[in-house]
């Protein structure tokens, strides 16, 4: 056949890729030649590429990734230590003491420190710590304004955790002059004097009997003794006693004085543990911006 009828063959017939593609049917699969379980294939009318991945099918997946989330700091440290390396895994801590904010996270496959090496960053560990419950009452009620009754009530039931220091009062003492002031709820504010020791004398009278006058003496302030996390150690935090009175009834509230510090130092310390016991390259900040 000459050249001139090839060609003629041709142009009648048309362009021979466009001939395959009109007149094969089915699909075309490729193996993927580098990722196991990986085909490619090609579709009609087309012809477009698309792989599909059938790891799902495999005996094992092709590498390790994970999310999980721990419950208290050593499962975190035992995590991080079983599936992690001290060249390709980091720890990343997010912290807000001011707003009670605390939680690690670590990147088991992160990208390592050889420049030329990448990772996918995909087997994440997390962890935040508890707080404990009594650290939880005393923050939620700081700067509370409570009655006479509910005050009483709350030193009450968390007698235990005011500790004398630097003179302040005890807890047996904090709670004697909540019960007085609780028995004189009735009785009207009179006057208030500040005395040398830094407390305050009040003094509450009968509405229908002026004569009949009652004193009792109000700290300024006291100490609790609470740990900031769950089974952590105890921390010393100051609390400032402050009242207000309105139509002769007192109102009282307490303020905790940098609350944040001792999150801090209880943060701080929880760190220490982790990055002893890890050995992880550490970071302060947000590894997903």
């Amino acid at each position: 056949m000459s050249d001139t009828t090839t060609l003629e063959a041709l142009a009648e017939t048309g362009n021979i890729a466009e001939t395959l593609a009109r007149e094969m049917k089915e699909p075309v699969f490729f193996e993927h030649e580098e990722i196991k379980a990986v085909s490619i294939i090609a579709l009609p009318p087309g012809w477009d590429r698309h792989e599909i991945d059938s790891e799902e099918y495999l005996p094992t997946p092709r590498r390790k990734k994970a999310s999980v989330f721990l419950n208290d700091v050593e499962s975190f440290i035992d995590y991080v230590k079983r599936h992690g390396s001290l060249t390709d895994s980091s720890i990343w801590c997010k912290a807000n003491y001011v707003r009670g904010d605390v939680n690690l996270t670590a990147i088991l496959n992160d990208n390592g420190d050889d420049p030329e090496k990448a990772a996918w960053r995909d087997h994440i560990a997390r962890f935040e710590p508890i707080f404990s419950e009594e650290w939880n009452r005393w923050t939620a009620s700081n700067k509370k304004p409570m009655s006479q009754p509910e005050f009483a009530m709350f030193i009450e039931d968390n007698m235990g955790d005011i500790t004398t220091a630097d003179g302040t009062a005890s807890g047996a003492m904090m709670l004697d002059m909540a019960l007085q002031f609780e028995a004189n709820q009735d009785m009207r504010f009179k006057s208030a004097i500040r005395l040398q020791n830094g407390g305050v004398q009040m003094a509450f009278i009968q509405d229908d009997d002026d004569a009949t006058l009652a004193k009792m003496q109000m700290f300024d302030s006291f100490h609790i003794g609470v740990a900031v996390f769950w089974n952590g150690q105890p921390y010393l935090v100051r609390a400032r006693l402050r009242y207000r009175v309105r139509d002769g009834k007192l109102t009282f509230w307490y303020e905790l004085k940098r609350p944040d510090k001792a999150l801090e130092d209880a943060t701080k310390a929880m760190l220490e543990v982790v990055r002893e016991k890890t050995g992880t390259p550490f970071f302060f900040g947000n590894p997903f911006v």
